[in-house]
């Protein structure tokens, strides 16, 4: 008897060990995608797709400039439907790391931006971000707020 107690035990910590484990995966997975779509979407110009990975409390601060705020990037995406002609600018991300503990999550990426130029080559910006992403009401990830850190020096050509 204290033997099946015993292994039942064990088989119910097992189990609930492993539930926050399968849902962090699936929250870096959605993140991730989330990630994945803003580039595409950025990229082949739809700014108004791009706004679904920002939450309706955003704050994000870059070395420069004003906060951003959901209702800066609105903006900026209606001003963008309204431009013609493919984007200048495309954008490349690779996540260094991701933290989620529950509601929240913390990333850590390196973004690359090329923005095309007429008479100069290609501008080729890097910086890293650090994003803190909320569980939404429907289940969804977005992020809340964001630092950028500085434009990381060019590489030096060889």
């Amino acid at each position: 008897m204290l033997r099946r107690i015993t292994m039942t035990a064990l088989l119910l910590a097992a189990a609930v060990s492993a539930a926050p484990a399968a849902d962090t995966t699936e929250s870096e997975r959605q993140i991730r995608a989330a990630l994945d779509a803003w580039v595409a979407a950025a990229n082949r110009g739809d700014m108004r797709a791009a706004l679904q990975v920002w939450a309706p409390d955003l704050i994000g601060w870059a070395p420069e400039g004003e906060d951003d705020s959901y209702a800066r990037e609105a903006a900026g995406a209606e001003q963008a439907s309204r431009s013609t002609g493919a984007p200048r600018t495309r954008y490349r991300v690779a996540v260094d790391e991701i933290i989620v503990d529950g509601s929240l999550a913390v990333v850590r990426d390196t973004w690359t931006q090329t923005t095309q130029r007429d008479a100069a080559p290609d501008q080729i910006t890097t910086f890293r971000s650090f994003e803190v992403w909320r569980r939404q009401p429907n289940a969804s990830w977005k992020i809340s707020r964001w630092i950028d850190g500085p434009v990381k020096p060019a590489a030096a050509p060889h």
